[in-house]
C-alpha cells in the first residue's frame, strides 16, 4: 500500500501562526505542492483541507477523523512555526513525532528539508501532547517547515519553496514505497569503505560472505540496535557522544558505524591487554 494522508494544519486564514506570512495559507500550498509531486510519482495521496471548522477543537477532530478514515500507510500534517517576536535570526525547520519508531525518519525528513533549502535543521522532536500525533492511528509526523516570525527563515523559504515540497515529496515516498534497489545502498556504501580502509585483504572491496551481508543488512534497518552500539560505544568511553546526536538528527552514515564498531572492538582489545 503506496498511499499518505496530507493536510495543512488549522481551519481559515489567521487561525494558525501568523507574521511576515500566514501558517494557514503557507500550509496549504506546501500541501498542494506536494500531493502534487507525490501523484506524479504514482502515490496515492488523501488530501484533507477544512473549510468548515470555526474552532480549534473542531478543527483537530475533524483533520483526525478524516485522516482515520482513509486507507493510507503515513499521516503528514504541514505547519509553520512561530517564536512570537519578529526576528532577523534564522530559527529552522523541525519534524515532530511522538511514537519511538517515527525518531529516524523524522529526523532524515528534518534534515531533508534543511539540505535543500539551507534553513537551520532543528532536527526531531518527540511531542507526546499533540492531538494530532495522539488521534492518528498510523504512523504520522508533523512539519513546522520554518518560523513565520523569521526574516531569514521567510526568505529561505519564498526562494526555496519547491526544493522544500521535493524534500518533503522525497522522504515520504522513501517511507511509503521504498525503492529495493535503494535497500543495497547501505551496504555498498560500508564496502566502499572498507575497500579503502582495508586495500591490502583481498583483491576487491566487497564481501566474500553472503550470510555475513545479510546479517550487516539487518543490522543497519535496525534502529535500536544501532542505537545499542552507538551507546555501547559512549558508555565504554570508545567514542564521543556527538555519534549519538548524529544518530538522533539522521546524519550518522553507514560509515560511521562501521567506524564507530572497529573503534569499540579496538578500545575492548586494548584495555583486554592491560588486565
Amino acid at each position: 500500500m503506496s498511499s499518505i494522508a496530507i493536510s495543512p494544519g488549522h481551519f481559515g486564514v489567521g487561525s494558525g501562526a501568523r507574521d511576515i506570512i500566514d501558517e494557514v495559507t503557507e500550509a496549504r500550498k506546501v500541501v498542494d505542492r506536494v500531493a502534487y509531486l507525490l501523484q506524479q510519482e504514482g502515490i496515492t495521496v488523501h488530501k484533507i483541507v477544512d473549510d468548515r471548522s470555526k474552532k480549534q477543537s473542531d478543527n483537530l477532530n475533524y483533520l483526525i477523523r478524516e485522516h482515520n478514515s482513509k486507507n493510507r500507510k503515513l499521516d503528514v500534517s504541514i505547519h509553520f512555526n512561530s517564536s512570537g517576536k519578529r526576528t532577523d535570526q534564522p530559527l529552522g525547520t523541525e519534524v515532530l513525532y511522538l511514537n519511538d519508531s517515527l525518531q529516524a525518519f523524522a529526523a532524515r525528513m528534518s534534515q531533508a528539508i534543511a539540505k535543500a533549502s539551507g534553513l537551520k535543521n532543528r532536527g526531531a522532536k518527540k511531542r507526546s501532547e499533540l492531538a494530532f500525533l495522539k488521534g492518528t492511528n498510523q504512523p504520522a509526523v508533523l512539519i513546522e517547515v520554518c518560523f513565520v516570525n523569521s526574516v531569514q527563515d521567510v526568505k529561505i523559504y519564498q526562494s526555496k519553496f519547491n526544493e522544500i515540497c521535493e524534500a518533503i515529496a522525497k522522504e515520504c515516498i522513501a517511507y511509503v514505497a521504498p525503492n529495493p534497489a535503494n535497500k543495497e545502498s547501505d551496504l555498498e556504501n560500508v564496502e566502499g569503505e572498507i575497500q579503502k580502509t582495508l586495500p591490502s585483504v583481498g583483491t576487491k572491496g566487497e564481501f566474500t560472505s553472503p550470510e555475513l551481508k545479510k546479517r550487516l543488512d539487518a543490522i543497519l534497518k535496525d534502529q535500536k540496535m544501532i542505537e545499542a552500539i552507538v551507546r555501547k560505544g559512549i558508555d565504554e568511553q570508545a567514542i564521543h557522544g556527538v555519534w549519538l546526536e548524529k544518530l538522533r538528527d539522521g546524519t550518522l552514515s553507514s560509515a560511521d558505524l562501521l567506524g564507530i564498531s572497529t573503534l569499540i572492538i579496538e578500545h575492548q582489545i586494548k584495555n583486554a591487554g592491560k588486565k
